[in-house]
């Protein structure tokens, strides 16, 4: 079993579809602590002690492997060796690849726990990397309103309007993603963490069981 930590519901169907595009099989479980990021929102700090309550209760069922797709609590995946956070992958790809990497998001409790990570993968990777950060906090008021459009549309549109500060772009957000339709005409690489984090999770979990 794969089991997902969201921290809003509007990413169950697209994780469940990301899963079954590489593996029609394996049983998949979500649950939703969306009190986690309101929190971190409201106080710009993320709350360790729910945060840690809410594993422990989905370890109980045992799953094969646990991923949390909040960006925010990424800092708190990292003290664990037992749950993995959806953005290590591509940033991880993106140290190593880049130099230069713009760095947008829309919200500011993400901000810390990304840079740490990608500060931290550049130290394992022994390469200095430059991070230049495009606040897209202003449009956070979409996704809370539930206009994934015009979320996506002011993320692209920001972005666009600072390509020239980064040889790459990394949407922050799992709930960003929906941007790179808006991004296509931009002539630099912009990623996202859903599907790249998806397949090298899969990966991992079937070669551990060969």
């Amino acid at each position: 079993m794969i089991a997902f930590l969201h921290t809003t519901s509007t990413l169950l169907e697209r994780f469940e579809d990301l899963v079954r595009k590489y593996d029609s099989d394996i049983e998949i479980r979500h649950f939703v602590q969306e009190k986690l990021l309101q929190t971190a929102s409201e106080t710009g700090k993320a709350d360790i002690t729910a945060f840690e309550n809410a594993v422990e209760k989905i370890h109980e069922l045992q799953p094969a492997t646990l991923i949390c797709t909040c960006s925010t609590y990424g800092d708190a995946c990292d003290t664990r060796t037992d749950i993995d956070r959806i953005d290590q992958p591509v940033v991880e790809h993106l140290v190593n690849t880049y130099q230069k990497i713009g760095v947008a998001f829309t919200a500011k409790s993400t901000k810390e726990a990304t840079e740490n990570l990608i500060r931290n993968m550049a130290l394992l990777a022994q390469k200095p990397i430059q991070i230049q950060f495009i606040d897209c906090s202003e449009y956070w008021q979409y996704f809370e309103a539930g206009d994934s459009t015009r979320y996506h549309q002011e993320i692209a549109k920001k972005i666009t309007a600072e390509s020239h500060q980064a040889d790459v772009f990394f949407l922050a957000q799992a709930s960003m993603e929906g941007a790179k339709d808006f991004l296509k005409p931009l002539d630099k690489e912009v990623y996202s963490s859903p599907e790249f984090g998806i397949k090298t999770y899969l990966h991992k979990l079937k070669s551990k069981t060969k």
